[in-house]
């Protein structure tokens, strides 16, 4: 199985067309074919439904699953690739962040701003998701930094805390009646019979969960988000509010929401975290060392 084999197959299920992938890689139909053909062999699974009717190469259940892995690996490879291209002169590469929505990843755009003037080439890869997700890709090595809100397993790794916390609250429209709030405490939610959106952390921050007394189901909960933008249009269109951190969406003059926080107040730590058994490339180094000098971790 050769790496190329592998850029092959991703090009073909992003473009779900042979002829247009064979196109983009620049070789025959025909070989392209016969090359999927013999990775489907030595793997011994479909990898492709072919329509013929529509010309449509759609994945397979057990092609998702290896086309997981593909782009895993495909994207491990060129990171390898960068960290490696450098001359003595200058350091360059590109650094790759994963991150859970938080305010605090102005202290890293900050750092990142400060070591681009002497490092030009230096570039910056970021990924938002949520902790597990962003824990799966440090892990696996297709992140130098994870990026992690009140997360309680951070112990694994080398970390950083970094100075701002952020604070929960309510995010709501601002003609809700529980806009005329300056906090939120429990007894207005519940007065109110107010839906809301919970973030997934909810259930795993010790805290919040402490917050709302131990228990759900006294409150109108309609669901729950990963990240907070989506929740949020539902909030304007006025399904539910948001229970989520601060600083995430627009409230602005402009927009018809507005962020009130928790009483008693609700802070979670944020972490920058790291792989304790990998080599840092020099470009992630200098980014850990002027987060260091400038976010009063």
């Amino acid at each position: 199985m050769e790496l190329r084999v592998l850029k092959y197959l991703i090009t073909i299920a992003n473009e779900q067309n042979i002829s247009r992938a064979a196109e983009i890689i620049h070789i025959t139909q025909p070989t392209l074919s016969r090359q999927i053909i013999e990775l489907e062999d030595e793997l011994g699974v479909k990898l492709f439904e072919r329509n013929r009717q529509n010309r449509k190469f759609i994945l397979t259940d057990e092609g998702v699953r290896f086309y997981n892995y593909a782009v895993q690996i495909t994207e491990l490879s060129e990171k390898s690739i960068e960290e490696f291209r450098t001359d003595s002169s200058q350091v360059s590469g590109k650094i790759y962040i994963g991150a859970g929505e938080t305010k605090s990843i102005a202290c890293l755009a900050q750092a990142f701003k400060k070591i681009r003037e002497n490092h030009p080439k230096i570039e910056v890869s970021l990924f938002s998701g949520n902790a597990g997700l962003v824990c799966e890709r440090l892990d696996r090595g297709l992140c130098d930094f994870g990026i992690f809100i009140g997360f309680k397993n951070v112990e694994k790794y080398k970390h950083l805390t970094l100075a701002q916390k952020d604070r929960w609250g309510l995010l709501t429209r601002k003609d809700n009646p529980l806009a005329k709030y300056k906090c939120i405490e429990r007894k207005n939610l519940l007065e109110h019979h107010e839906p809301l959106l919970l973030s997934e952390q909810t259930s795993r921050h010790r805290e919040l969960l402490h917050w709302f007394g131990g228990s759900m189901e006294k409150y109108n909960i309609t669901g729950s988000y990963n990240l907070v933008y989506n929740a949020s249009t539902f909030t304007k269109e006025n399904v539910a509010s948001c229970i989520t951190l601060e600083g995430l969406a627009d409230t602005s003059a402009e927009s018809l929401l507005c962020f009130i926080p928790l009483e008693p107040a609700i802070y979670s730590e944020v972490y920058l975290a790291w792989k304790k058994d990998r080599e840092l490339s020099k470009a992630a180094k200098l980014l850990l060392e002027e987060v260091g000098k400038n976010c009063n971790c």
